[in-house]
C-alpha cells in the first residue's frame, strides 16, 4: 500500500472528508418563521433537501417540508391520491414518525433538538419522495404551482380575485391569475408554459412595466414549477428585475414573505 493510500485509509482521514462534505453541503438560513436548514441529502431530481425548523407550542419545535415533497411527487406526475400511494405514505410516515396537513410533512419534537432528529427526518422526506418510482400517473388537472398560490392565500386569509383584467399604459385588459388589494396591491402570474420561456418573460416585462406605469404602488409575481418549465438565465434576470417575487413554487416561505411585506404600511 502505497503513502497516499496509506494517508487516506484510516479512520481519521475518512471521518475528515465526511465533515467537509457535510459542511460544506450544510446551509442554514433564517426564516419568516424561524430557520431554513438545506441538508446533505437528494430528492430523486437532484434538488437538495430544505426543510424548516420553528417554535411549535411551548417546549417543542416543528421539524417540516412546507409541503415541498409531496408537491414534488406530485409535480413529478406521481398520483398521490392513489389507495395505494397512500396506503404506502402512511407506511413511511408512520416508520419515520411523521404527520401529514395536506402537502406539509411535519413532526413536532420536545426540546432539546438533536441532530439526529433533523437527519431521521430528512431521511423519512427522500423515502416518500421515491414513491415516485412506484408510478401512477396523477390528474392531469392536477396544478401544485396554483394550488400551493391558492394554499398561502388561504393560510393568510386574504380575498383574493381570480383572472381580473388590470390597464397598462398601452395595453389594456391584461389578464393576471391572482389579484389582491392588501395595503400594497399585489398581482401574481403563475408561468404555466413548457420549456424555455424567454419570449414570454420578454413580453411581461414589458406588461408588467407597462401596468405599473399606471398601477406604481403594484406589486407583481410570477410563480414558476421548475420540474415543468426551464428557467433560463435570461428569464431569471427579466423576473428578478420586473418582480417584487420571482420563485418556485415550492418556496412557499418567499410567498408568505412576499404577502407579508404587502401587509405593510
Amino acid at each position: 500500500m502505497n503513502t497516499d493510500q496509506t494517508d487516506t485509509l484510516n479512520p481519521d482521514a475518512i471521518r475528515a472528508l465526511l465533515q467537509s462534505f457535510w459542511s460544506e453541503m450544510l446551509e442554514i438560513a433564517p426564516s419568516s418563521s424561524g430557520l431554513s436548514v438545506a441538508v446533505p441529502l437528494c430528492y430523486p431530481d437532484g434538488w437538495q433537501v430544505l426543510i424548516d425548523i420553528r417554535p411549535s407550542t411551548p417546549g417543542l419545535v416543528r421539524i417540516s417540508d412546507s409541503g415541498k415533497t409531496l408537491h414534488w411527487l406530485a409535480g413529478a406526475g406521481q398520483n398521490i391520491e392513489a389507495e395505494r400511494i397512500k396506503a404506502l405514505l402512511a407506511e413511511r410516515a408512520d416508520v419515520f414518525h411523521l404527520q401529514r396537513d395536506g402537502w406539509e410533512l411535519f413532526r413536532d419534537i420536545r426540546l432539546p433538538l438533536k441532530g439526529m432528529d433533523v437527519q431521521i427526518f430528512a431521511e423519512g422526506l427522500i423515502d416518500i419522495a421515491h414513491l415516485f418510482f412506484l408510478y401512477e400517473p396523477a390528474p392531469k388537472t392536477q396544478n401544485v404551482v396554483r394550488e400551493t398560490v391558492e394554499r398561502v392565500f388561504s393560510e393568510r386569509a386574504i380575498p383574493v380575485q381570480h383572472d381580473l383584467r388590470l390597464d397598462g399604459l398601452l395595453e389594456k385588459k391584461i389578464k393576471v391569475d391572482y389579484f389582491a388589494e392588501i395595503i400594497k396591491p399585489v398581482a401574481i402570474e403563475v408561468i404555466s408554459r413548457r420549456g424555455n420561456i424567454t419570449s414570454y418573460m420578454e413580453q411581461w416585462g414589458f406588461r408588467w412595466g407597462d401596468i405599473r406605469s399606471m398601477k406604481p404602488e403594484l406589486m407583481p409575481a410570477m410563480i414558476f414549477d421548475p420540474a415543468v418549465t426551464e428557467i433560463d438565465d435570461t428569464a431569471l434576470s427579466i423576473g428578478t428585475s420586473v418582480c417584487t417575487l420571482f420563485c418556485a413554487y415550492h418556496e412557499a416561505d418567499r410567498i408568505h414573505d412576499f404577502l407579508q411585506q404587502a401587509s405593510v404600511v
